[in-house]
């Protein structure tokens, strides 16, 4: 079985893998045919995903303008790998 980040999981269900977020949040569907190490990058990117949209909310709105806009930065360049991890694994 592939070792996932903490808290996501990957659960069968006709034939699929269904790869889950802590919060049980369905993230992508995958055939049993895709690579399990492509698998846990997208698992693993997601959660960087979510760290970084978690800092943002978390001190953001009290920080400076430049860091502000850091933040944001943040977020779409973790959103950014996380969906090249997805389009790269579904090609796999």
């Amino acid at each position: 079985m592939t070792e996932l980040s903490e808290g996501y999981r990957l659960q069968e269900v006709d034939g699929n893998l269904l790869l889950k977020r802590p919060n049980g949040y369905v993230l992508a569907a995958f055939s049993t045919e895709v690579d399990s190490d492509a698998i846990r990058h997208v698992a693993e990117t997601d959660h960087r995903y979510l760290r970084a949209v978690d800092l943002e909310e978390k001190f953001g709105s009290s920080a400076d303008a430049e860091t502000v806009l850091l933040f944001a930065q943040d977020v779409r360049a973790a959103r950014a790998e996380f969906l090249l991890a997805l389009e790269a694994a579904y090609r796999s």
